[in-house]
């Protein structure tokens, strides 16, 4: 039987590498710094910060004690991003690339005579033979051990990457083959090998196949009925178990479903899908990639349930097991795509790229939530050679799905399933009302009043009608848009994601339109706002939400979540010329009443013109300004379905600062057993109607009992608002107390943890 345990805790570091500290005996390892998993090299500030200080080399330590049997291998998640691993100063293995795992089998008994010293030295610099490397990127690739490591127990003839490739014929009836690999450390002998597929307990079947010889194998399961499909509403799920003889047992879920992209749009078990989706990075401020499962899992809950979404894309490389297997849960289509960003080596970085692409595949592969993959460097120049051996590479280990190759040019070497554009054809720019002041070129080049392109039209970038299309980036860097932002620059970034998810939705030949993107994040110095951040998410780094996210999040049906999202501070400056109407309001509500003073005025739809191809355009509230130098008043906006009130939002005309508001990103206890956990903090300064005053500037102070925080003790409000990463103890199952102070206002907040 297959056992997995977890080496999350317990392990030491030594922040600089030096020549021979892959040598340290046992005592001079315990000296060190006993660190937790996942771990980055360096916790950063926010901001203005030299990403330099992690690029360098470290060293991690763990002490092996467990009894190593004949088949037990330890298995690295994520290591970025070159790694040599030592057993007592021997070198056993080493691995390039920080996003694919990679495992070594260990010794039989290794540990028998005593203690054995494992080393790992983890070289976070940016080298040229590695992909992204080579090149500048627009992220950051923080160093450390940042994904989970494991010993994993296996019988001497084990199976390896196991998955289903399936066949729709219709609704619930699925032609069906297990792939897979036969692992024999010992000699060949034939095998028994059982599968079964099962869901609650009920068996849907269970077959035998008689394997004579180790390696790749298909078995044919034949047709099933009556199977749950799994969608975007019901991502129903079955354990499949795979055994070899009676030594090992390997589980691991599917999903019956059938992706397909056309010509005619995006296809999930023969139903139109148009794609809304947006591009998500792995990092989060100050812990860059290292973060537990759970916060991976919780990335994943909001681009499905607050932002409305039903595809992200993995950009710009693989992403964390923890978020892919959520994604299988919750019904959020996935597009992942090996590691790069424009950046195309030679040689061995080639070789690394290509193995990439298996290493990515042969491990996601099992996933329902993935429909593509991406086989092309993010934004790379065509290379024919390059790019024929990754197809090739990714249809042999998956030629069950479609491949994409995100490009910005019109007209590439398409040698993919699926023509993937980055299209940032809209930049909103008037090039001869700017050309009187500053010298400018912009894509679109409009001129006067003349309409502005979108997107462009897909014959326009493939060359004909019959390529299946899908927009893989939009908006971005066009229009860099930061939470605390004055109210008309936030205001024009939602009309901005706004406009290009009209367009997609009128464009019969595009899949869909996957955003620039998710949450703003660190990047290198040649980019950004010159302080280390790209201000391109709809979301913050810490995921607070602009204006732009109630554009996706009203998209979703008011059956999943009622969305009304006033475009307003509702104050008598912040526009040019003291205006405050109009005030575009994105919701999935039928109607928006206004009330002014206390006084009802008028109720608002929508109206035909107004981006009439989005599921739930915004309603525009018009005709109402109060000009400057009148009295000022509060103001009420009511959401109506069918009549009836669900949502309300007011807004003082007079706010000042009136409280904090502390609270938990979600309602869990934190469970610490097989790594540290960690939960979000918000802490808002609000005004007297409960509203985060949007310019305030300040700081809280933050004590914790029980805890640890992932930030300093006095946090920065940064446009009223400031969130934490509080970390769960491994020694400690009480639950954390919190106490935040700013000036005369306090609040407490505790946290649940899971009781051993």
């Amino acid at each position: 039987m297959r056992k997995k345990e977890r080496m999350n805790y317990h392990w030491y570091f030594k922040e600089t590498y030096q020549v021979g500290d892959e040598l340290k005996t046992v005592d001079e390892v315990l000296q060190l710094t006993e660190v937790r998993l996942p771990h980055t090299t360096e916790l950063l500030p926010l901001n203005y910060f030299d990403e330099k200080c992690y690029q360098k080399k470290s060293c991690y330590y763990y002490i092996l004690t467990q009894e190593i049997g004949e088949a037990t291998y330890i298995r690295f998640e994520g290591v970025m991003g070159y790694a040599k691993l030592y057993l007592n100063g021997q070198e056993v293995c080493r691995h390039k690339g920080g996003y694919t795992p990679f495992e070594y089998r260990l010794p039989e008994n290794v540990t028998e005579t005593g203690p054995v010293v494992l080393a790992v030295v983890v070289d976070g610099s940016e080298r040229s033979d590695i992909p992204p490397f080579g090149g500048t990127i627009d992220y950051l690739t923080y160093s450390g051990i940042y994904r989970e490591v494991a010993l994993e127990y296996r019988s001497t003839n084990f199976i390896q990457h196991p998955y289903l490739q399936t066949t729709r014929h219709s609704e619930g009836v699925y032609d069906v083959r297990l792939v897979g690999e036969w692992v024999s450390l010992t000699e060949d002998a034939s095998k028994t090998l059982t599968v079964t597929v099962a869901k609650d307990n009920q068996t849907l079947v269970k077959k035998y196949f008689q394997l004579d010889k180790s390696g790749e194998f298909a078995c044919e399961l034949g047709v099933l009925s009556n199977v749950e499909e799994w969608d975007l509403t019901q991502p129903s799920l079955y354990d499949v178990t795979v055994s070899i003889g009676k030594q090992d047992d390997y589980v691991f879920r599917h999903g019956f479903r059938e992706a397909l992209f056309t010509d005619t749009g995006f296809y999930l078990n023969g139903e139109l899908v148009k794609i809304r989706g947006l591009n998500r990075h792995q990092s989060f401020p100050h812990t860059g990639y290292a973060m537990p499962d759970s916060a991976q899992r919780r990335d994943a809950d909001i681009l499905k349930y607050e932002l409305g979404l039903n595809l992200v894309r993995t950009s710009h490389y693989p992403q964390a097991p923890a978020f892919l297997d959520r994604c299988d849960e919750i019904g959020l289509l996935v597009f992942e795509e090996i590691p790069g960003w424009q950046h195309i080596g030679e040689g061995e970085w080639q070789e690394v790229l290509v193995e990439n692409v298996r290493e990515m595949i042969l491990r996601d592969r099992h996933h329902a939530s993935i429909v593509l993959w991406g086989v092309r460097v993010n934004e790379s120049w065509d290379h024919h050679e390059l790019y024929t051996r990754t197809n090739e590479m990714a249809k042999k280990a998956d030629p069950s799905r479609q491949t994409g190759g995100v490009r910005y040019m019109e007209n590439s070497d398409f040698l993919e399933d699926v023509y993937t554009m980055n299209d940032f054809i809209y930049d909103g720019g008037d090039k001869d009302k700017l050309s009187r002041l500053i010298h400018v070129k912009t894509y679109d080049e409009t001129h006067g009043n003349d309409a502005i392109t979108v997107l462009r039209d897909p014959k326009q970038v493939t060359g004909n009608a019959e390529t299946p299309y899908m927009v893989t980036e939009y908006a971005g860097h066009m229009f860099p848009t930061k939470r605390f932002d004055q109210e008309e620059r936030l205001t024009e970034h939602a009309l901005r994601h706004a406009a290009v998810l009209n367009k997609m939705y009128e464009q019969r030949q595009n899949s869909g339109a996957i955003g620039w993107c998710a949450f703003d994040y660190n990047t290198h110095a040649d980019f950004g706002s010159g302080d280390r951040i790209c201000y391109h998410g709809v979301m913050d780094a810490y995921r607070e939400p602009k204006w732009a996210a109630s554009v996706y999040a009203s998209q979703q049906s008011p059956e999943e979540r009622v969305v009304m999202t006033p475009l307003t501070h509702w104050t008598r400056g912040d526009r040019n010329m003291g205006m405050n109407m109009p005030i575009f309001v994105f919701t999935n509500c039928d109607e928006v009443e206004l009330h002014y003073a206390g006084q009802y005025i008028e109720t608002f739809t929508r109206q035909e013109d107004l981006y009439p191809s989005l599921p739930y355009p915004p309603i525009l509230i018009k005709n109402m300004d109060i000009m400057w130098g009148h009295a000022f008043s509060d103001i009420t906006f009511v959401g109506k379905i069918a009549g009836q009130e669900v949502a309300r939002q007011s807004y003082c005309h007079n706010p000042i600062w009136a409280g904090l508001n502390v609270y938990v990103d979600e309602e869990r206890a934190l469970d610490n057993r097989d790594s540290w956990d960690t939960v979000r903090v918000g802490i808002q300064a609000v005004d007297q109607m409960d509203n985060v005053l949007p310019f305030l500037m300040g700081s809280v102070t933050i004590q914790i009992e029980n805890g640890e925080l992932l930030t300093p003790e006095t946090v920065a409000l940064i446009g009223g608002s400031a969130s934490v990463w509080v970390r769960s103890l491994n020694d400690c199952h009480e639950d954390i107390q919190l106490i935040v102070h700013s000036g005369t206002f306090s609040q407490r907040l505790t946290i649940p943890v899971k009781k051993n």
